[in-house]
């Protein structure tokens, strides 16, 4: 399909207007896009770094709590021969660090000190499990803020053993500081974590094993207050899978149907389709959600695009936080602004379709009067009209104006032309004439030797008919002899090659056979053809016969 020239302006000012209009926006949008993702990824880098660093400084002191008791328990400061020290020990240490669930230590006799938070009237629970002479016995006692005894009981019906506990049978192995996998209290149905660590006597034999407990539900407290956008989300995720804590005010816990056994909810039994999302484009499998340092993947979820990053605490707790944002809640700005932009390009496309079609009506008037005139002259016609009104364009009005000279100077040209071919057609008629009526032959070729005249008299000598036109002086099978009428001359010998070859010929005796086989005599002169600047134009050789 061809356009006229108007509508090609016309549709090529639109179409360049459009495209420039949609790269500029696609270009800004997307590139505006990428860096705000970018930076909100850095910022979620950042804060997930903060909460990591927050949530080792709230676990640190526990680790320093086991640590001096075990020091002390080590130097006999605190032991199960001085309770009532040991126990107003723990005391203070739940006192200093509001965060500690309990603290407690067992020896290898079985003996048990347990100080911890309680959720019951009192505000402090002290057990005691204590083996001597007259058997084991199990003192209870609750006490408020200030420490005052509010009730005190023996519970006889009472097996609990701390030796086979999991921390200490742990902590005993290892014979060193260990911590726990996160499980739920079974008082509190909170999620919480023990680090034990071995208490060695001077000689190096253990002792017993002290322990401290952590609640970690003020973890998804703190989660909840991130101020990162109005919808983002973020979760701790043990590496098998469990949740540790999440920033929903959901339960974090589950009861096992056949056991009633309460635990932790695994991340494909939380509520949060979001949150499961989250985890599944990690493209790990649980017991893998292992990572060596901070990673950003996305999500689809719900029609949104979702950006996340999962970062790993430190060794000791295999652990993973996760954060994460809907796109839209750092593009939404961006998007309203592309609005209005598209807008603003679509008006902007109206007024350049407007301007474009003037535009183009004005270029293409001339120039189609010019295409008119250009074919008339292409079809011979020199008596064309051409539109001399001029343009608002210079270009356009110098190629009228030299179209116009050129069509005067071809009218004179084909005036001249005719006349000097005439004058042509004479002279050559002429000096066909004046060819004709001279009796020696005469060959005339041009430096490639294609023949340019040959008269009639070589025609006969050749046998061949007068009015037969040759390219080429060896077209015809005859043949040249030298003047003994034996010797055969080669091609290369000829006189009108070498004559071509600068070869000065002067009236040399040579014997030509006919195509018909009738042979004569021949002097022939010739030589080679050159212009006035000494070029090389050709060569003529004359030939003359004699009896």
């Amino acid at each position: 399909m061809r356009l006229s020239i108007s509508k090609a302006l016309a549709l090529g000012i639109v179409s360049l207007q459009v495209i420039t209009v949609c790269v500029i926006l696609a270009s800004s949008y997307l590139s505006t896009e990428q860096v705000l993702i970018g930076h909100a990824q850095q910022l979620m880098r950042n804060l997930s770094r903060e909460v990591i660093d927050r949530s080792e400084e709230f676990l640190a002191p526990a680790r320093s709590a086991v640590s001096l008791t075990g020091r002390l328990a080590h130097h006999q400061v605190v032991s199960s021969e001085k309770p009532d020290e040991m126990e107003q020990y723990f005391f203070d240490q739940l006192i200093l660090h509001p965060h500690i669930a309990g603290i407690y230590y067992g020896n290898l006799a079985g003996e048990f000190h347990f100080v911890r938070r309680s959720i019951e009237d009192a505000a402090f629970h002290i057990k005691r499990v204590k083996e001597d002479s007259k058997g084991r016995s199990v003192l209870n006692r609750w006490f408020g803020e200030d420490h005052s005894l509010i009730k005190s009981e023996t519970d006889p019906n009472d097996a609990y053993d701390p030796r086979t506990r999991p921390w200490f049978k742990k902590a005993l192995m290892e014979r060193k500081q260990i911590w726990t996998d996160p499980y739920l209290f079974f008082t509190s149905n909170t999620p919480g974590i023990t680090v034990a660590s071995p208490v060695f006597s001077k000689g190096g034999d253990v002792l017993g094993v002290v322990g401290v407990d952590i609640d970690l539900s003020s973890l998804s407290d703190f989660l909840g207050f991130l101020e990162l956008s109005e919808h983002a989300s973020a979760l701790i995720l043990n590496n098998n899978g469990d949740v540790i804590a999440h920033r929903s005010n959901g339960p974090l816990y589950t009861e096992d149907a056949n056991t009633g056994v309460r635990r932790l909810m695994h991340i494909d039994e939380v509520k949060s389709n979001a949150a499961r999302a989250a985890v599944k484009s990690l493209g790990k499998k649980p017991g893998w959600y292992v990572l060596n340092t901070a990673m950003n993947t996305s999500f689809e979820h719900d029609g949104k695009t979702y950006q996340t990053v999962f970062t790993p605490f430190s060794d000791n707790w295999p652990w993973l936080l996760g954060i994460y944002v809907p796109e839209d809640d750092f593009l939404t700005e961006i998007k309203a602004n592309r609005k209005l932009n598209i807008l603003l390009a679509l008006a902007i496309t109206f007024v350049s379709v407007i301007i474009g079609v003037m535009f183009a009506r004005s270029l293409s008037r001339p120039i189609l009067s010019l295409q008119k005139s250009v074919n008339a002259v292409k079809n011979g016609e020199l008596e064309v009209d051409i539109d001399k009104s001029g343009s608002v364009f210079s270009d356009i009005d110098e190629t009228t104006t030299a179209f116009s000279n050129m069509i005067a100077f071809l009218k004179d040209n084909r005036t001249k032309n005719q006349d000097l071919k005439k004058q042509l057609s004479h002279q050559a008629h002429f000096m066909e004439a004046v060819l004709a009526a001279i009796d020696d032959g005469v060959v005339v070729c041009d430096i490639d030797g294609k023949l340019i005249y040959s008269s009639r008299v070589v025609m006969r000598l050749r046998g061949l008919p007068e009015d037969e036109r040759l390219d080429r002086f060896d077209d015809v099978p005859f043949k040249l002899f030298a003047a003994d009428g034996k010797t055969l001359l080669s091609k290369a010998q000829w006189p009108i090659y070498r004559a071509l070859s600068e070869e000065m010929i002067t009236e040399e005796d040579v014997i030509i056979e006919s195509a018909l086989g009738v042979r004569k005599h021949l002097l022939i002169s010739g030589k080679a053809i050159f212009d006035t600047n000494g070029e090389k134009l050709g060569a003529y050789i004359s030939m003359r016969p004699y009896a």
